[in-house]
């Protein structure tokens, strides 16, 4: 009995902090051949940041509005690929899922607590943005809460979670996939 007491209680102590994707969504393995064509729509490929027609050809990038994960619904999940390989995983973090991704993963680092003003009419209507990470064997992951006044001065409260391939999001920095994460950039990314 206190064995079973003893490893229930030490459970958090021995979580993954490796993140290696989500689900069965793996960095660097998952093919877009391998995804489901009725859980998610290929998107118009992206732009070269500052072009509005030069085209980033070797990045394909997949929405499902929702999807079921091992129990727990995520909404508007964004999968990206580079050179036919997933890169880049990108979604909603809801309350269920950081319960599930915690229960998994332990905590990550917090990060420096972000102030901006992107409400040009009211300067004191400001954006806070808060972050925690966790990193292992090249993979950045970044949960990004925002709350406070966005760009149009409306009232803003979202969280969203990335998993990517730092050394291909280097790479693929010049690509305008700011829509993913609009707040991912104004994040000071850990090294």
């Amino acid at each position: 009995m206190k064995v079973l007491i003893f490893a229930l209680l030490s459970s958090p102590l021995f979580a993954q902090p490796k993140v290696e994707g989500l689900g069965k969504f793996r960095i660097g393995i998952t093919t877009p051949d391998s995804i489901s064509a009725s859980n998610f729509r290929e998107q118009e490929p992206p732009v070269v940041k500052g072009t509005l027609t030069l085209v980033c050809a070797n990045i394909r990038l997949f929405k499902a509005d929702a999807i079921e994960i091992q129990g727990v619904f995520i909404p508007d999940l964004f999968l990206v690929f580079y050179e036919n390989r997933l890169f880049r995983i990108t979604c909603a973090y809801n309350d269920l899922l950081e319960k599930a991704f915690g229960g998994r993963h332990g905590k990550g680092k917090t990060g420096s607590v972000q102030t901006l003003v992107e409400c040009d009419k009211e300067k004191n209507r400001r954006l806070t943005l808060e972050s925690e990470s966790w990193q292992a064997d090249g993979i950045l992951t970044l949960v990004v809460h925002a709350r406070g006044y966005n760009v149009q001065c409306q009232h803003l409260q979202s969280s969203r979670l990335t998993i990517a391939s730092q050394s291909i999001l280097a790479i693929t920095s010049e690509c305008d996939l700011e829509h993913l994460d609009p707040y991912l950039e104004k994040i000071p990314l850990p090294h």
